[in-house]
């Protein structure tokens, strides 16, 4: 199958996630900046990736007007996150972000990324810091909470090769 990703990454990890899929499906792999370069007519497959920020995935709005350009082709999303894949939750940010319409055309996969302090702008660092000073102050704190904490306190890589095997059979099968 001819596969294309187009990806979008502030910070590395879908990048990385997005390469890790053009070496081992042999497929193309665009970034978001370069999508306007690209022919969907040559692929039978198309990847979006992107990452979630405040329940939203980015720049999927775009994806999503493609859509009717690509219906016949076998379509999956993308999109990483900081924090650690939990069906329930994934679920949600899945149909929030997608009608369900969309979610029948689009096989979605959450994938573990993580933070880069040092590849975000200012709004995102002031955020972060006002979500981890929440969690710090919450009276009887769950032991998620604790963990959230302590996770959100400095950059972290939870990026890993092995996330990617659903997708990759979701397009071999």
């Amino acid at each position: 199958m001819k596969l294309l990703v187009i990806y979008y990454s502030k910070t590395g990890f879908t990048q990385r996630y997005a390469q890790w899929l053009k070496e081992d499906l042999a497929c193309d792999c665009v970034p978001f900046e370069q999508r306007g370069s690209v022919d969907f007519s040559k692929y039978e497959g198309v990847v979006f990736g992107s990452s979630v920020h405040a329940g939203r995935i980015q720049k999927l709005s775009w994806f999503r007007k493609q859509l009717p350009k690509l219906s016949g082709k076998r379509l999956a999303l993308f999109f990483t996150g900081a924090m650690a894949p939990d069906p329930k939750a994934v679920e949600e940010c899945v149909a929030q972000n997608l009608s369900a319409q969309e979610r029948s055309q689009v096989k979605p996969f959450y994938l573990w990324g993580g933070l880069n302090y040092e590849k975000m702008g200012g709004l995102d660092k002031w955020m972060m810091s006002m979500f981890r000073k929440m969690l710090q102050s919450k009276k009887n704190p769950t032991q998620e909470d604790r963990e959230a904490a302590r996770m959100v306190a400095s950059s972290f890589d939870k990026t890993n090769r092995e996330f990617l095997t659903p997708l990759k059979e979701y397009f071999q099968a």
